[in-house]
C-alpha cells in the first residue's frame, strides 16, 4: 500500500506540482491549502491533470487546523508552506518578521510534533522540509526571510539526530531562484512600508538593482520553466519515494557549486580568537 502524503502550501507552485506528480503515479495526497477559496484551484488542476487528490484547508498558523491533521494517517509530511518578507532589516516592522517566523518556522514546527505522534507509534516516516539557498546564504535586503530560513535548517538538523533512531527519515530540500512567482511577492512585500520617508530611502537605487538582479536571475526563459519546475518538482518526489534519501538537496544542481564558494568565501573572511 503506497504511503499517505501531506503537503502544505499546496495551492500554487513547487507544492501544487508535487501533489499533481505523486497522485498521478497513484500514492495518496493530501494537498492542503491555507484558504478555504484556494481549494477550488487546487481539484480544478487535479481535474485537468486527471488525478485524484484530497484536498483539504489547512493553514499551519491555525491551531485548530493543526489538531485536525493530527488525525490523519499521514506517512510523509512535506512542510512547504512558507511566506516571505523583504527589505532593510534595521527597519522593517519587526512584527513582520514575527508572522514570517509563526508560518515558515513555528508553523512547521508544531505541525510536524503533532504529526510525529502518529510516525512514532507506527515505528516509520519521513519529513521533508522545504527550505531555500537562503537558509544558507545571506542575501541584503532579504534578511527577514533568510532568517526563517536559516532557522528551518536548525530545525531540520536537529530533527533529523533525534528522530533518526526511530526509522523516521528527514530530509531538507534547498530550492534555488526558481520562476513560480513567489520572488516576485516577496521583492514586493517591502513596499507596504517602505518608501521616500524610510531611513534607508537613499538606498533605494541600490535596493532596486539588487531586487531587479535577483528577478533577473530566476530560471525563467523559454522552456527552461517547465524543465526546472519539473527539476525541483522531481527533486521532491525523489525524496518521497526514496527509501534510503540523502539528507539535503539543493536545486537546480549547479547552485551545489555556488553555495560551496559562498560559504567558503565566507569562512575565509572571518576573525579567529585564540
Amino acid at each position: 500500500m503506497n504511503p499517505t502524503i501531506l503537503i502544505t502550501g499546496a495551492g500554487s507552485g513547487f507544492g501544487l506540482g508535487a501533489s499533481l506528480e505523486l497522485a498521478r503515479r497513484g500514492y495518496e495526497v493530501i494537498a492542503t491549502t491555507q484558504i478555504v477559496s484556494q481549494i477550488t484551484a487546487v481539484k480544478a488542476a487535479a481535474a485537468a491533470a486527471e488525478v485524484t487528490l484530497r484536498v483539504e484547508k489547512l493553514d499551519v498558523c491555525d491551531h485548530a487546523d493543526r489538531k485536525r491533521a493530527e488525525q490523519w494517517d499521514v506517512d510523509v509530511l512535506v512542510n512547504n508552506a512558507g511566506i516571505g518578507e523583504s527589505g532593510p532589516i534595521a527597519e522593517i516592522p519587526v512584527d513582520l518578521v514575527r508572522a514570517s517566523f509563526e508560518t515558515n518556522v513555528f508553523g512547521a514546527l508544531e505541525l510536524t510534533q503533532g504529526l510525529v505522534k502518529g510516525m512514532l507509534k507506527k515505528g516509520a516516516g519521513k519529513i521533508i522540509n522545504i527550505s531555500s539557498i537562503a537558509g544558507r546564504l545571506t542575501f541584503p535586503y532579504f534578511g527577514p526571510y533568510c532568517m526563517t530560513k536559516h532557522a528551518v535548517e536548525v530545525f531540520s538538523e536537529a530533527l533529523r539526530a533525534e528522530l533518526e533512531h526511530h526509522n523516521i527519515k528527514v530530509v531538507v530540500i534547498e530550492p534555488g531562484p526558481y520562476d513560480t512567482g513567489f520572488n516576485e511577492l516577496l521583492v514586493a512585500s517591502k513596499y507596504r512600508w517602505f518608501n521616500d520617508t524610510s531611513l534607508f530611502a537613499c538606498d533605494a537605487e541600490v535596493i532596486k538593482m539588487k531586487e531587479a538582479n535577483a528577478l533577473n536571475n530566476q530560471f525563467h526563459v523559454g522552456p527552461v520553466i517547465a524543465e526546472h519546475r519539473e527539476g525541483l518538482i522531481s527533486v521532491i518526489v525523489d525524496a518521497v519515494e526514496d527509501p534510503h534519501p540523502e539528507y539535503r538537496y539543493c536545486g537546480p544542481k549547479e547552485w551545489n557549486e555556488n553555495v560551496r564558494l559562498m560559504r567558503i568565501e565566507d569562512a575565509n573572511n572571518s576573525v579567529g580568537i585564540y
